[in-house]
């Protein structure tokens, strides 16, 4: 009994530190981290992507030479990897998950406004954990 005492804390103080550690991870997002995950959020229709892709730096280019909303969401998805990567852990963003369209986005609303599908599937995604 005294071993599995033992062993159970010695669990539970590895997944502690973990924890610390990724939440240390979590709060350094620079300056131009968080310019990019701004300018992210308003890339959610044409004419918003396109001049949202300026805050974007270099990895906005494609969007912002998007000839239609098709090319937009092609450039949208890429930059998602991006954002994905930068919210991980971060207090205030959410990454959601369309099952239907195989895709994830970021956003600060709890409320799915799902950038992929337009009008008849803005409501389709969920919270990932």
């Amino acid at each position: 009994m005294k071993k599995l005492r033992i062993t159970y804390l010695i669990t539970l103080v590895a997944v502690c530190a973990a924890l610390a550690g990724a939440t240390a991870d979590a709060a350094t997002l620079s300056d131009k981290d968080k310019q990019f995950l701004a300018g992210y959020e308003k890339a959610d229709d044409l004419s918003g992507a396109k001049a949202a892709a300026g805050d974007l730096g270099t990895e906005g280019a494609e969007l912002s030479k998007s000839a239609s909303l098709k090319d937009a969401r092609s450039a949208f998805e890429k930059l998602s990897a991006k954002a994905k990567q930068l919210a991980a852990g971060q207090p205030g963003y959410h990454v959601y998950h369309c099952p239907m369209l195989k895709k994830d986005w970021v956003q600060t609303s709890t409320t799915t406004a799902n950038p992929y599908g337009g009008k008849d599937m803005i409501g389709c995604g969920e919270i990932q954990k």
